[in-house]
Formats: C-alpha cells, sequence, structure tokens
C-alpha cells in the first residue's frame, strides 16, 4: 500500500490546509543579465558626466582668469605701479605680482599665495595654460609668460615689440588637453578682459 502525503495539517483536531510557496531567488543567467545591462548603462553615461565635470572645470577657470586679472589691475592703480599677470605653459600655474619684481626671474614650486603685493596660485584640476590654441597640452612650463600688465591708469598692454613699442592686446588660451580650448583676451585700452571660444569667434575677436 502505498501512503499519499496530502498536504494538511491537524491543528485542534482540525484539519488546516497546508500551502508551500516555491522558495524565491534569482538564477545564475538573470543576475549576469543584470550586471550586463548595469555595466552597459554605465558606460553609456560615464562620457556624459565626465563631460559635465570637463566643462565645470572649464568655466571655473574663465571665472578665475577674469577675477585674477581684475585683481592685477586694481593692485597696478592702488600700489601707483605696473602689475603683471603670468602664466606658466603647460600647466595652471598663474602669478600677479609688479612688473619688475625678482619674482619673475624663475618658477616657485611653492603653491597658492594671497599677499597685497603677491598672487598666485592654479587653475582647477586638469586645466592648463598655452599660449596658442594647439600648445594647451600637458609637459610645457619652465618660464613665465606675459599675460598682460596692468598700467596706474587702469590701461594695460602686451609683449614688447621689436621696435621697443608694446603690443595693445593679449591673447592666450586655457583647457583641458584632448578638448577644444577656451581664450582670453586683455585689450589694452580699456584694460577689459573677456574669455571667448576660438572655434565660434576665430583666434582674436
Amino acid at each position: 500500500m502505498i501512503a499519499i502525503h496530502q498536504p494538511w495539517r491537524a491543528t485542534d483536531g482540525r484539519r488546516v490546509r497546508v500551502f508551500r510557496r516555491p522558495r524565491a531567488g534569482y538564477t545564475l543567467l538573470e543576475i549576469v543579465i543584470v550586471v550586463t545591462l548595469i555595466s552597459g548603462v554605465a558606460a553609456m553615461t560615464l562620457p556624459s558626466v565626465d563631460g559635465l565635470f570637463l566643462n565645470a572645470r572649464t568655466d571655473a577657470a574663465g571665472d578665475m582668469i577674469r577675477a585674477r586679472m581684475a585683481d592685477a589691475r586694481s593692485m597696478a592703480m592702488e600700489h601707483g605701479t605696473a602689475y603683471r599677470f603670468g602664466f606658466v605653459p603647460g600647466t595652471g600655474k598663474f602669478q600677479i605680482a609688479a612688473d619688475d619684481s625678482p619674482m619673475w626671474d624663475s618658477v616657485q614650486s611653492s603653491g597658492h599665495v594671497e599677499a597685497d603685493d603677491l598672487i598666485r596660485g592654479e587653475l582647477p584640476e586638469d586645466v592648463v595654460f598655452g599660449t596658442t590654441p594647439g600648445s594647451v597640452s600637458t609637459g610645457g612650463g619652465g618660464s613665465w609668460q606675459l599675460g598682460g600688465v596692468f598700467l596706474p591708469t587702469g590701461e594695460a598692454h602686451g609683449p614688447m615689440n621689436p621696435d621697443g613699442t608694446t603690443a595693445d592686446d593679449v591673447t592666450f588660451y586655457f583647457g583641458t588637453p584632448g578638448y577644444a580650448p577656451q581664450g582670453v583676451i586683455l585689450h589694452g585700452l580699456t584694460g577689459t578682459v573677456r574669455v571667448f571660444d576660438p572655434t565660434t569667434d576665430g583666434d582674436q575677436p
């Protein structure tokens, strides 16, 4: 005689039917599919996230350059002597000091400095200076390049010309290597600074 087990359980003399649910879980195949989907979505979204951070750093660098060059103009007018904004190509280093200061003789290794007659700092991470759009890359450096000289009158000028005169305007660039750079132009007559996009405004608007 074969015993048949019924899904019944006796409780106080009464019979109660017990329903057994199958154990919940995931198969290995299901887990592999979910992980693959998550990896694919992450791979597609990471470049756009990186782009957002890149744009934010570049915008912050442009704001920093404008602010620091405005500081150089204010320092020249306050101290009654010419002040220079300089940068080291291939790096994010910049400096503001009197045009005849010995601080321009070499590139100091110290980081951020902020004093009445000297400002030194760096652009946001991965953002570097260049003298031309194609020179915005790492590995440069070595000496300070002129970003502009501000006069006590509020005007400014660029580097010396071969005939002994000075250039009215100065243009230089900054950005993240491998991406389209941004430009900075200093208008000497007014001492104003503008950040521009070379791809839409040309090299010297």
